[in-house]
């Protein structure tokens, strides 16, 4: 809808004065009338501003303020006095009645006909939406033809800006500076003021924020991922000149949408080259025939670089309970991805990221010593939950020396990450370290060693009654003594010949000698997963 501030901004009409400097000028205008009757109250429609030379009320500001308050009343956008002709100046008390309604007066210059003032500001209001949608349709356009011409999301912003002539920021959805106009590099000012609008005003009240272009700055969504959209701060509103329009905005910010999708989409293909050649690297197991030195600008190209330090991590985005949906899972497979990159290539470039066929998981490749990276992923998991709703897990392997070796620290990094994400756990950050026996046992399934056990241990294995379970107890002794019947007797109480008699039974019962180094490894391995069983 016009207002009176539109109609008093544009240049056609720039000589036309407000008289009160209280007047509200956000007042519609939907008509324009010209009148020289005091009775017109019961004849005037809404909205409309009254021309007129007010030579009724001459010698009379009583009379105005009546004539004032009736249309006030109405009400009537604002009253329009040709001066010089019958009344040379409006009356102080005049002026104050209406700054306390906020009731615009405003000054017709002697140069305009009331007849040409109406026709003209009439001939406004009739075509100003038409005007508006050739202008959102010539914007459109322009942004398509950019789009065609495969502009850069950065230059396509500066066109628009340009031709808007308003200051642009585009914000990403991490709330970073993605693109700036050029009008900011002169003006400071401006921009720390945007930004502190965005910050301050806009993402505390996101749910319920609504754009008034009648504030200096606007922040409009930029829809280019469904889940995780991008945002459009305009600045100078307070400038903005006729037929700037809402629609005018909302069909750049369509084309920009698909600009910025079509670059992700771009760099998302463009990245899968890059994990191919790191899922090569991680799969080979003969030392890798890939030679870093033979084509050094091959391996630059997908971030590789020759150095005595390498290190693999694995980055996981932590399983809910809620049922994900497919859209909003690859979009934050992609935008996460983009995150872990910023965050960590403007810590050192030297870090690449890749993906590895999950799209919950990602690796990230050290080539130098970072002596507080552990501290760093920490910062990392407390900064991924402000922009989305999971949180992140860390499994990380030994650093190794050589590039042959990235092979072994990735596969340390993935088994150390699947224990603690397979128990369940949530944002965590393990190194690897050595397992021992009874760590690697909790890796395998008790049904997958239970027939070892038995077939080792035969009626020993999992005994019942008194008798097998005193054997078996005197044997597990025995071992763990190395074989020594003295410390063997001494520790359970019985006489040297017991214990031997006992070891000879079980030796009829295993149909083995307990003391070849083969039998004796199997049977402490047996005793000790049984052990593990039963107490499992």
């Amino acid at each position: 809808m016009v207002t009176i501030k539109e109609i008093l901004s544009l240049e056609r009409f720039s000589n036309f004065k407000v008289i009160n400097h209280k007047a509200d000028l956000e007042r519609t205008v939907t008509n324009v009338d010209i009148t020289e009757t005091p009775d017109v109250k019961d004849y005037t429609t809404e909205h409309t501003i009254l021309l007129t030379t007010a030579m009724t009320f001459k010698n009379d500001p009583d009379g105005l303020i009546k004539f004032i308050r009736d249309l006030n009343d109405v009400p009537v956008a604002a009253l329009g006095i040709k001066l010089s002709r019958f009344i040379h100046e409006i009356d102080q008390s005049v002026i104050d009645y209406a700054n306390n309604l906020g009731f615009p007066l405003i000054e017709i210059p002697n140069n305009w006909k009331l007849g040409q003032a109406t026709h003209s500001i009439a001939t406004y209001i009739s075509q100003d939406e038409t005007e508006k949608l050739y202008y959102a349709l010539e914007v459109q356009q322009r942004m398509n033809s950019m789009l065609i011409k495969e502009f850069s999301v950065e230059r396509m912003v500066n066109q628009l800006s340009q031709f808007l002539r308003l200051p642009i920021i585009l914000i990403n959805p991490f709330y970073k500076v993605d693109v700036m106009s050029n009008n900011f590099k002169n003006d400071q000012k401006l921009y720390k003021e945007s930004i502190r609008y965005f910050n301050d005003v806009y993402l505390n009240n996101q749910e319920d924020f609504t754009n008034d272009f009648n504030t200096k700055t606007a922040v409009f969504k930029v829809p280019a991922f469904t889940y995780f959209p991008y945002y459009l701060i305009v600045s100078n509103l307070d400038k903005i000149s006729y037929p700037f329009s809402h629609l005018a905005i909302e069909q750049a910010i369509n084309t920009l949408s698909f600009a910025i999708y079509k670059d992700s989409k771009i760099r998302a293909t463009e990245q899968e080259d890059v994990n191919l050649l790191f899922s090569s690297i991680i799969n080979s197991t003969d030392g890798t025939p890939i030679n870093l030195n033979s084509h050094p600008e091959f391996f630059e190209r997908y971030h590789l670089i020759d150095s005595s330090y390498y290190q693999v991590m694995i980055c996981g985005i932590d399983k809910t309970d809620e049922i994900e949906n497919s859209e909003y899972v690859n979009e934050r497979y992609q935008l996460t991805f983009e995150w872990l990159q910023n965050a960590l290539v403007s810590l050192d470039p030297n870090i690449s990221i890749f993906g590895f066929g999950d799209s919950n998981r990602f690796a990230i490749l050290l080539q130098e010593r970072h002596e507080y990276y552990q501290a760093y992923c920490r910062h990392l998991q407390k900064e991924y939950k402000k922009f989305f709703r999971e949180s992140l897990s860390f499994g990380i392997g030994n650093e190794v020396s050589d590039f042959t070796q990235i092979h072994s620290s990735f596969v340390e990094a993935e088994e150390t990450y699947d224990i603690s994400h397979n128990l369940g756990d949530k944002e965590f950050l393990e190194v690897y370290r050595p397992r021992n026996f009874e760590e690697l046992l909790q890796l395998i399934s008790p049904d997958k060693v239970r027939p070892f056990v038995v077939n080792t241990l035969g009626d020993l294995a999992f005994p019942t009654n008194t008798k097998d379970k005193e054997l078996k107890k005197t044997l597990q002794i025995y071992m763990d003594n190395q074989c020594d019947i003295t410390k063997t007797s001494n520790e359970i109480f019985v006489h040297r010949n017991t214990v031997k008699y006992r070891i000879n039974k079980c030796e009829e019962m295993l149909r083995v000698n307990v003391m070849d180094p083969v039998h004796s490894l199997n049977i402490r391995l047996a005793l000790f997963i049984s052990q593990h069983i039963q107490d499992a």
